[in-house]
Formats: structure tokens, C-alpha cells, sequence
């Protein structure tokens, strides 16, 4: 992938439809790229605006372009459902954890889609798209498929092709503060929640080892411990120690993969990512795209600002309430150049029609980019981008150093 677009900004402003109409058009400029729209707003309208039924199937619109409106409780159940899985056998392995069932039901429970925040859902998709990238395929990636130009939702799985390797990802991010959070990509709390559980496993365990081996004039109390542990907590799944072991590490390389996808993530945002604000002329709007641009910088470069709905100067003194409104418009658009000054500003007026349709979204293009090219589109700043190179690392996460750690602690 050689660029990453990103467009935000207040909500109700325009972003899907300006995020729409800049992936037909450059899809149009560059027929030789491969380009994929992506919505990440909960309020998905990519199927309004296409006039399609696109939903959670990756969806070919045109020879070159591809869309989705992710449903990401489906794409995290895919990552944690192994992990859950996995969890699940070590806990019913343990004699101790037959005793503390609601360890095992805390644990499921805290992986479940649901649970999850919807920032770290997202990133788990985002992340689903990067498997299906061709340099992934190195590392054992899944790959996706997509419904082409004259498929349907009704065709198999196993008659769709394959995914291409995308130049260029547009995402169509939700308001402000989602954006945020989406942009953060936290860090895997399943991955601090199961080291904190692998700890408890292995204090649990040391602690009863040494229970059993007490002598026979011990306490009654410990004699009824080892009684439950030796005789009535039998486990469900049993294990011996080294298929224990086996297991816990597995999890512990799940964990490491699931927080290097985060970290991937990261690095593409900051490395080929470039955002675009877009506003409306109204103070809200305006105050809303400074504060993006202030939260959003330490994780992607922010390159340009979509002005959008501005009223054409044509009609300024048909009517009073237009007069009132153009003069409000062109009070923002001052502050908006004068704070947006170092950024490329792209305009665009009212639509006598709205945007749906290939047709209206070229429309939409038109007014917004003019004559401008691909390349003054896709980079406005003429930024050094480099193209990144992904090399698999050895999960530095190992069992018998932790409990050796742990148990110094």
C-alpha cells in the first residue's frame, strides 16, 4: 500500500460524501491503482451514496474500486475467538481452576466482542485489511475475498476472488472524538488481562504444590484443601504440565500477534497516513477541525482541509436570510484560512442535486479538485513517503521467564 487517506471532522458536515467522491475520482485519474473506500462511522451511508447494497462484504463499485461498511463485531470475533478458545482449554486444564470456576467465566467474558471498546474493534478490522495485504502473505496472513462487479451478496464464498494488493486505502472516519480514539489504537488489554491470569494460574498452583507437601499433623484446614484439590477438583480437560505449558505459550504468541497488528496500525497512520479535515463555515465546525488537527498530529500527518456547503457569492442580494448567511460563511472562511494556512484548502459549493450515484459523487469531485491530479490529491504537500517494509519478530513473551519473574515479584 503506497498511501492512506483519512478524512474527519464534525459530524454532519460531509466527510462520507467528500470520502466518496475522492475514491471515484481517483479511481477514475489512476485506472492502474487499486483502491479501497472504507467507512468507519456506526451511521454507515456508503450504500446510500453508491446506491448499493454493500454492508459487510467488500464490494467492487468500479474495475479499480473496492467498498466496505465493516461490521466490527464480526472482524474481532475472527481475532479472539482462537484466543478465547485456547483460554478456555488452559483454564479447565487446572485442578485449582475446577475450584475457581469464575475465573475461567471472567476471563471468556472480558474477550467477548461485545465487551470490547469499538476503537479497538475498528483497529482489529483496519488490521484484517493489512492480512490481506501481499506483503503479509510472508507472515501467514489470511487473505479476504470480495464481491465483484457481477457477483452478488448470493454468491459463494468460494466463487469470490481474492483481494488485490491496494495502492491506496480511503477511510471515512466518524466525528472527532471517535476519530481519537480510533487513532490511538489501544493497547490490547486481553494481552495484560491474560498475563494477569497466567500469573494467578501459576501463583495458585505454587501455593497448593506446597499446601499438598505439608506433613500429616498439619491443620484440618489443609488437609481439606488437599482433599478438594487431590480428589474432588478433577478437571474437565486434563492436561499434564508440559501440554499446560504448550498451551499457556500459544496464548502468550496470540497475545504478542494481536499487539503487533496494533502497532502496525501505528505505523502506517504515521508513516503514509494523511489526514483531511473536513468543515463547514460555521463556528462549530471551525472550532471542532482545530482541535482534530491539534489531537490528531502526534499520530498522522494532517495535510488538508475540505471547506464544504459554502453558498455561491452569485447569490448574494436575492434575499436578506441569504445575505445573513453568506456574510456568517465568509467570516469562517477568513479564520479558517488565516488558521489553516499551512494546509492545502479545498472548496466546494451546494449541489443543486445531492451526490448519489456514480454520476453525482464525479459531480461532487469535480467541484471540490478541479484540474488538480492524482498526485496533488494524494500527497498536497509533496511529503517524503516511503514505502514500509514488514519483517516478522520472535514473540519476546516467554512462559518460564514470566512465572520466574513472577514469582520474585
Amino acid at each position: 500500500m503506497d498511501n492512506l487517506i483519512v478524512l474527519g471532522g464534525k459530524g454532519g458536515v460531509g466527510k462520507s460524501s467528500i470520502s466518496a467522491a475522492t475514491a471515484v475520482h481517483l479511481a477514475q485519474l489512476a485506472p492502474q491503482k487499486k483502491i479501497l473506500l472504507v467507512s468507519f462511522d456506526i451511521a454507515h451511508n456508503l450504500s446510500d451514496l453508491f446506491e448499493k447494497n454493500i454492508g459487510n462484504d467488500i464490494t467492487q463499485v468500479s474495475p479499480n474500486l473496492y467498498v466496505i461498511e465493516p461490521d466490527p463485531d464480526l472482524y474481532t470475533l475472527s481475532y479472539t475467538g482462537e484466543l478465547t478458545q485456547k483460554t478456555r482449554e488452559l483454564f479447565k486444564s487446572s485442578k485449582i481452576m475446577a475450584l475457581l470456576p469464575q475465573l475461567e467465566s471472567i476471563v471468556e467474558e472480558s474477550l467477548r466482542s461485545e465487551n470490547l471498546p469499538l476503537a479497538m474493534k475498528n483497529a482489529l478490522f483496519f488490521q484484517s485489511i493489512l492480512d490481506a495485504e501481499n506483503p503479509m502473505e510472508a507472515l501467514g496472513e489470511r487473505k479476504l475475498h470480495y464481491i465483484a462487479l457481477d457477483q452478488s451478496k448470493n454468491t459463494p464464498l468460494d466463487e469470490r476472488p481474492f483481494l488485490p494488493k491496494f495502492d491506496l486505502i480511503i477511510c471515512d472516519f466518524p466525528p472527532t472524538g471517535n476519530m481519537i480514539a480510533l487513532f490511538e489504537v489501544p493497547a490490547d488489554p486481553s494481552r495484560r488481562l491474560m498475563k494477569l491470569a497466567l500469573k494467578i494460574i501459576s501463583v495458585l498452583q505454587d501455593s497448593f504444590n506446597k499446601l499438598k507437601s505439608l506433613t500429616k499433623w498439619a491443620q484440618p484446614a489443609v488437609w481439606m484443601a488437599k482433599r478438594a484439590v487431590n480428589r474432588e477438583a478433577q478437571p474437565s480437560n486434563p492436561l499434564n504440565k508440559e501440554e499446560q505449558k504448550n498451551l499457556a505459550q500459544e496464548i502468550l504468541d496470540l497475545l504478542y500477534e494481536m499487539e503487533k497488528r496494533s502497532e502496525r496500525i501505528a505505523t502506517l497512520l504515521k508513516g503514509i497516513g494523511s489526514l483531511r479535515l473536513v468543515s463547514i463555515p460555521e463556528k462549530p465546525s471551525y472550532e471542532e477541525a482545530k482541535r482534530a488537527e491539534e489531537l490528531s498530529r502526534r499520530f498522522i500527518s494532517v495535510d488538508a482541509l475540505h471547506l464544504n456547503r459554502l453558498i455561491p457569492k452569485s447569490e448574494k442580494g436575492k434575499t436578506v436570510y441569504l445575505d445573513k448567511i453568506l456574510a456568517n460563511q465568509e467570516k469562517y472562511c477568513k479564520l479558517i484560512y488565516e488558521s489553516f494556512s499551512h494546509l492545502k484548502i479545498w472548496e466546494s459549493h451546494w449541489l443543486e442535486e445531492e451526490p448519489i450515484g456514480m454520476q453525482g459523487l464525479m459531480q461532487l469531485a469535480r467541484e471540490i479538485y478541479q484540474d488538480a491530479t492524482f498526485q496533488d490529491i494524494v500527497n498536497p504537500l509533496n511529503r517524503e513517503i516511503e514505502p514500509i517494509a514488514w519483517t516478522k519478530e520472535k514473540n519476546p513473551l516467554n512462559l518460564d521467564e514470566m512465572q520466574s519473574n513472577w514469582r520474585k515479584s
